[in-house]
């Protein structure tokens, strides 16, 4: 663990709030998600054979938004790659950590690539709202207009990340981290916790591949090659033949939709849906988290045949709509 990080969040006075209003811009801890640091002679020719994108067009000015896939062309996880210190980092959520370096390790054989555990290792923060980009500004913080764009400056690495909505990831060593945020809580960001950067990811419609819903979907039933997340020229890679076909040839009929509901009931990753009033289940959750007026907003994976349907939570039975 950053020590020294974290020393400085548990001295700041009470605990992060929720962050769900939504004038607020948010000042968010990224320690809660995990990471994989990939270094070595081989490591990009590996990735390029594991992973959706194109890791040969990774450079220092971008990051990637990718998936690790199985045979079948199901997600294991979702990633985001990006150059740090020399080294390829894939971002993923931290209890898919472990899993995923034991069986992507499988894969190394004879190249020259090492792959750590760098959960621990490196810390940054998120900083989310409609006046992100400005606050970050004034906080002397150079951030890069275009999605997935990366920008490098004074040692502050500052990543906009998918959505209308600006999000930011900012990575720096430790006592300058410490700085800066300092200084953008004096500028009016307001430190929000893990759950309101969960809600700015789902209101952005960029999916999350958790645990529970690891290798349920392919990669277009995640909208991810509207996400840039699927690179259809880049040539093999694992599960790439079922992603490939299913784009040429067609066949997928779920995809990813975004959704509400104001039950009281507790809605998390992989739990079904049915048609208001029946008994068959013909949508999954993605991801759920409550807003500010306290409803679910949730991305879910619906049959096509369903899109326009009222929905109910299979358990409790609470109306889901669809947006």
């Amino acid at each position: 663990m950053q020590t020294d990080w974290q020393k400085f969040l548990l001295a700041r006075s009470g605990p992060a709030g929720d962050g769900r209003m939504a004038t607020d811009t948010l000042l968010t801890d990224l320690s809660h998600a995990g990471l994989i640091r990939v270094e070595g002679a081989d490591a990009v020719a590996f990735l390029q054979g594991q992973l959706s994108t194109d890791i040969q067009k990774l450079t220092a000015d971008n990051c990637q938004l990718s998936s690790w896939n199985n045979a079948k062309g199901r997600v294991v996880t979702l990633l985001h790659l990006f150059l740090y210190d020399g080294a390829i980092y894939m971002a993923l959520p931290e209890p898919l950590v472990a899993p995923v370096l034991k069986r992507l390790s499988m894969y190394v054989l004879r190249s020259k690539v090492a792959l750590t555990d760098a959960t621990d290792t490196l810390a940054r923060f998120g900083v989310t709202g409609a006046g992100a980009s400005a606050l970050l500004a004034k906080a002397g913080i150079k951030t890069p207009s275009a999605v997935y764009g990366a920008t490098s400056h004074d040692g502050v690495q500052t990543i906009r990340l998918h959505g209308d909505a600006p999000r930011y990831t900012v990575k720096a060593p430790v006592p300058k981290l410490i700085t800066l945020w300092e200084e953008l809580e004096r500028l009016g960001t307001k430190p929000a916790n893990a759950d309101a950067w969960a809600l700015a990811k789902i209101q952005a419609g960029e999916p999350s591949v958790y645990p529970e819903t690891s290798e349920h979907f392919v990669a277009q039933m995640l909208n991810l090659d509207a996400l840039g997340a699927v690179d259809f020229k880049k040539g093999c890679y694992t599960g790439q033949e079922v992603i490939a076909r299913s784009h040429y040839r067609g066949g997928v009929k779920r995809h990813m939709l975004r959704g509400r509901s104001r039950t009281t009931a507790d809605l998390r990753p992989g739990m079904e849906l049915q048609l208001k009033g029946g008994d068959s289940p013909v949508a999954e959750i993605v991801d759920a988290r409550r807003d500010a007026g306290g409803i679910w907003q949730m991305l879910l994976v619906v049959q096509d045949d369903h899109k326009d349907a009222e929905l109910a939570h299979a358990a409790s039975g609470a109306s889901v709509t669809l947006d």
